[in-house]
């Protein structure tokens, strides 16, 4: 229902209609839309997590790690458009409304704390330095793919897998304080 009609024409009656339960059934575990939201959001995070765990545990080095995370959102980003469209829209809500956010507020500090952990790993088992804290490199990732799934809605040849590859390394390199590999191609 959210892919096909968006976050705000979805309604929970429909939802609960499409999904072969009565509204009643629907209501006794969820209080609204939003809370159906939140729940999709948490199980889709938690897999994310799983999958950014498994990639550190079989990459050697950060830049396979960074350029095979980034390689998996470009993917999604292809695969799964019509959900990162509702996840955006549903983002604008959270921005607007202070209890949603209040609610979300978990889900996200537990993905930032994820990314923030595998930026900790690599530091250790690397022995690298970053010019920026690993919390603020993680907000920084995340803030940058945010803005690559917009411009990969609206312009979806311009947020290509290279591009999203190249400007997560390149974010990873400015972290380091330098200019390795091929940066300034």
């Amino acid at each position: 229902m959210f892919r096909r009609e968006g976050y705000h024409r979805a309604s929970l009656d429909r939802i609960a209609a499409e999904a072969g339960f009565t509204t009643g059934a629907v209501y006794s575990t969820f209080d609204s839309k939003a809370d159906v939201m939140l729940a999709l959001l948490a199980v889709r995070a938690e897999r994310r997590r799983a999958v950014w765990t498994e990639v550190l545990d079989t990459t050697s080095t950060v830049e396979d790690f960074v350029t095979e995370v980034a390689r998996l959102y470009s993917r999604e980003l292809v695969a799964e458009r019509d959900w990162l469209a509702v996840v955006s829209e549903f983002m604008i809500v959270i921005g607007r409304d202070e209890d949603l956010r209040a609610r979300y507020a978990d889900q996200h500090e537990a993905s930032l704390a994820a990314l923030t952990a595998s930026v900790h790993t690599w530091m250790q088992r690397d022995e690298e330095r970053l010019t920026i804290p690993p919390r603020q490199l993680a907000t920084a990732v995340t803030a940058l793919n945010r803005g690559l799934v917009l411009e990969g809605l609206v312009a979806p040849a311009e947020a290509s897998e290279e591009l999203i590859v190249e400007a997560n390394l390149t974010l990873l390199r400015g972290a380091r304080g330098g200019d390795e590999g091929e940066a300034g191609r």
